[in-house]
């Protein structure tokens, strides 16, 4: 058997060529004769030294003339002369590295590495000592990592372009942005200028609805503080902040935007305010007016009556109806020219409607729940003002 100087494995006698590595075979010397000292020894013994140990002792090792060619796996081969001629055993080309130096032997014929003995360096496939570990980029197209220095992606075949000196990205491939903990910076925050304080029947204070600067949609469905009114239409207001406060305007919703009065406020003809749960609709009665042939028409006589007060129970439906006369007219709970004695919300005097000056004017008198009047336009109302829309009823407050 032949020992290869470069890798450490047996080959069979007449191999030229190394089955592990595809080194040249360097037969050994022929080892002299040794006498033997002991009677019972009938042919002289070399004895070889472990497998470790051979492949560092290369032209030194003699082979055992008696022992039995194996093949591998320790397999014998038996007494068939006819071996296979032995192949070259070559690494594939490496396609990065460029072609492969032709073999280095020296004079005896043994490799480079042989004759210089000790154990040998890891072996590329070029036949050069391998670089040591590089880092690595991501591929452009799927983002594996490859080694630097590596011409195409193991994981998808991309071409990967030359890096330059002491670059970690890939000249040509895309950007990378590096990220640093803390770095990002927060989207800018609007900060409201106001917002809708929802009042409770108690008097205690509810959710909050913010208002920006703008305008700032109120109906069912806008936010969770409105979802649940079902007198609230899906558009029912809109507030616009500006420098000069907030301007409120009506979007044609069926149940209207209802404003708590101050001072007094002025009535038009049909114009609707509520005291309590009292829903109230105001008409100014002319005096009948001839047709136009010029006959009059014909009611009872009118003793004096300038106004009237219909109870609105439903859409285009009036309750009962009161005619205004004198000066004033006094509505309340318990005093009063109009009573409303089953409503607990009405106090005991709680509005008056006045005539002056061929004027109707419409004012509370210090009542605990306020007396209310649905809007006829968009209105300018300052912070602290109370409005009532659907069911509930809010206060404004902004900056």
């Amino acid at each position: 058997m032949i020992t290869c100087n470069r890798c450490g494995k047996e080959n069979q006698d007449h191999y030229k060529f190394c089955l592990g590595c595809g080194s040249e075979l360097v037969k050994p010397a022929p080892a002299p004769a040794v006498e033997a000292r002991d009677a019972s020894l009938e042919t002289a013994r070399t004895v070889l030294p472990p497998a470790p140990m051979a492949a560092t002792m290369a032209g030194e090792l003699r082979s055992s003339s008696p022992a039995v060619p194996k093949a591998r796996g320790g397999i014998p081969w038996g007494d068939s002369p006819k071996m296979p001629a032995a192949i070259p055993f070559q690494l594939p080309p490496n396609p990065l590295a460029g072609p492969a130096p032709a073999p280095r032997s020296t004079s005896g014929g043994a490799s480079a590495v042989g004759a210089l003995g000790g154990t040998p360096a890891p072996i590329r496939a070029t036949g050069g000592a391998a670089p040591a570990p590089a880092g690595e980029i991501p591929c452009p197209t799927c983002g594996k990592m490859v080694q630097i220095g590596f011409a195409f992606c193991g994981g998808c075949g991309t071409r990967i372009a030359k890096q330059p000196s002491g670059s970690g990205q890939a000249v040509g491939g895309p950007p990378r942005t590096m990220f640093m903990a803390g770095s990002t910076a927060a989207a800018p925050v609007a900060i409201p200028r106001g917002r809708l304080i929802l009042i409770r029947p108690d008097g205690t204070e509810g959710g909050a609805h913010p208002l920006h600067d703008g305008e700032n949609l109120i109906g069912r469905g806008q936010a969770p503080l409105f979802d649940a009114d079902a007198y609230l239409s899906p558009r029912h207001a809109e507030l616009s902040v500006g420098p000069n406060g907030v301007t409120i305007r009506d979007l044609q919703s069926l149940n209207g935007i209802f404003l708590k009065i101050g001072d007094e406020e002025p009535l038009e003809s049909g114009d609707i305010f509520r005291i309590g749960q009292e829903l109230l609709r105001f008409e100014v009665i002319s005096p009948p007016q001839p047709l136009e042939d010029g006959t009059d028409v014909m009611g009872t006589p009118n003793p004096g009556f300038w106004g009237r007060l219909s109870v609105i129970v439903g859409r285009d439906v009036d309750g009962s109806a009161f005619p205004l006369f004198g000066e004033s007219i006094v509505l309340g709970r318990e005093r009063g020219d109009i009573l409303f004695p089953e409503d607990g919300y009405v106090s005991g005097t709680h509005t008056r409607i006045a005539l002056r000056d061929d004027r109707v004017y419409l004012s509370d008198l210090g009542s605990s729940n306020g007396t209310f009047l649905r809007l006829r336009q968009e209105r300018t109302v300052p912070t602290g003002a109370f409005m009532l829309m659907g069911q509930q009823l809010f206060r404004l407050e902004f900056r």
